[in-house]
């Protein structure tokens, strides 16, 4: 991909735009963050919405050798990025690439490690947490999270029999000590037997209470009103078990005459919903603290979301081809055996393929602040809450009409991303470039399309300069909200 291409893409947890050199705290942390992640490129010369202004032929040698100091100073273990040039249309911008590094956590060195270390979310760099801390400890000795051993819990706490039990009804071979130990659940130390953090997570999780999925059924198309809602607790593999009874109570059947009989199949199938509640609980982050898997049902569509983002080596499209990088490997090795999980990196193009076969749209996969979602969309017919045609404002969210869109007699029409972004501003009152684009997943070109068409209908007004600008909603005297 072309450096013109990535940043027409906009700003990201690998991106980043800066159109003058900025202070040296900015470059130490987006250098520490990328560090940290996935790696990623600082870019001088390209402001906050996209837009390639250059660097001076005398800042060309200067500012690389600016930064280098910078980095060389204030960050600690020693990062080495990759520093180069690059012309775009005749401007000269200055590109720092930083790889993911191998000796985590990278911090700031007069903060040290608990008040300096630094993670990137999205397109902005975040203090870590201990939690976050310990986790990227755990990477640098590539031991994921449900490996490490749980020193303070007794085993003998472990109710193995219904282990044994589930694991003999998935699989219908008997589960041994020898296997507990082979598949990492128990871990021998030092003489010593101890159950990892995978084996609390699969047999009673009460020492992790957040590792949960609250499943909701709501009515209409937001989170206004539940219709139901259950909080699925225990061995992870029985919550995928029970989310599943949840998305089969809660998720319509259409019927389909065949020559001989009648079917009836799920409007969003099922094989479906389980590769991704399945995944979700496999990939999960468990160190972030406090956070559950959400399964919500709406009228129009369904939304799983997982704590946590993508392993470092991936991005979207890389899972989408069957890329896979497992980060609970304990977790990932039992659904396997229990038939949870089929092939490695099978899994996406499986969700893709079966919505498409029962001719829904492609399910959007995006990482949002530290969570990974996942959206399949209903087929169009029922209400939803977005549509590409036509859209009306109402109370809190964009809503269809049957027929036309009315603000106050009179007729307006919205684009998808139109609609995402009123949505925003109703909940957030304005909106930039940056969260545009977060919230469309369009180009910072594409989203100052959509900015140009809601202006022109009378919906948004422009706020400040071209460097700071923002927006917000606006009506005309005789226009309001209905």
């Amino acid at each position: 991909m072309s450096i013109l291409s990535e940043i027409e893409k906009g700003e990201s947890r690998k991106l980043e735009f800066k159109e003058y050199l900025p202070e040296s705290s900015k470059i130490s942390k987006t250098v520490i963050g990328f560090s940290n992640g996935a790696g990623g490129k600082l870019i001088i010369g390209v402001n906050d919405n996209g837009e390639v202004t250059g660097v001076s032929d005398d800042e060309i040698f200067e500012i690389p050798d600016k930064i280098s100091n910078i980095i060389y100073d204030s960050c600690y273990p020693a990062i080495i990025p990759e520093m180069y040039i690059e012309n775009i249309n005749g401007k000269n911008v200055i590109i720092i690439e930083v790889f993911p590094g191998n000796l985590k956590p990278y911090y700031i060195k007069s903060k040290g490690k608990l008040k300096g270390t630094y993670i990137r979310v999205g397109a902005t760099n975040k203090l870590s947490d201990e939690e976050m801390i310990m986790e990227l400890e755990r990477q640098k000795r590539n031991i994921s999270f449900d490996e490490d051993c749980v020193y303070d819990f007794d085993l003998s706490n472990v109710d193995f029999s219904k282990l044994k039990k589930d694991f003999f009804r998935y699989t219908q071979r008997e589960i041994s000590e020898e296997n507990l130990i082979n598949f990492k659940l128990i871990k021998e130390e030092h003489g010593m037997k101890y159950a990892t953090n995978a084996l609390i997570l699969l047999t009673h999780n009460n020492l992790f209470e957040y590792a949960r999925i609250k499943c909701a059924r709501f009515k209409g198309n937001d989170i206004g009103e539940f219709i139901d809602q259950k909080e699925l607790v225990g061995p992870l593999y029985e919550q995928v078990e029970n989310a599943i009874l949840f998305a089969k109570t809660h998720i319509n059947k259409n019927g389909k005459i065949t020559e001989l009989q009648r079917t009836d199949e799920y409007e969003i199938p099922i094989v479906a919903i389980r590769e991704i509640i399945s995944n979700a609980v496999v990939h999960r982050d468990y160190s972030i603290l406090g956070a559950d898997i959400k399964f919500a049902i709406f009228d129009d569509r369904i939304e799983i979301t997982s704590p946590g983002l993508l392993t470092k080596t991936l991005d979207i499209e890389d899972i989408k081809i069957g890329r896979s990088e497992i980060k609970n490997r304990v977790i990932a090795r039992f659904f396997k055996e229990i038939r949870f999980i089929e092939e490695w990196g099978t899994g996406i193009r499986r969700i893709i393929k079966s919505c498409i076969d029962v001719g829904l749209e492609e399910p959007e996969f995006m990482e949002t602040g530290m969570f990974f979602k996942v959206i399949i969309k209903k087929k169009s017919g029922d209400k939803v809450a977005i549509s590409g045609d036509k859209v009306a404002i109402s109370g809190d969210k964009v809503t269809t009409s049957s027929d036309k869109t009315i603000i106050n007699n009179f007729e307006i029409q919205l684009s998808q991303a139109e609609g995402k972004i009123v949505n925003y501003l109703k909940e957030y009152e304005s909106i930039t470039n940056k969260e545009a684009r977060g919230a469309t997943g369009l180009s910072s070109s594409g989203v100052r399309k959509v900015f140009d068409g809601l202006i022109q209908k009378k919906i948004i007004i422009a706020l400040g300069d071209k460097k700071s600008r923002s927006y917000k909603l606006y009506f005309p005297p005789g226009h309001k909200i209905l």
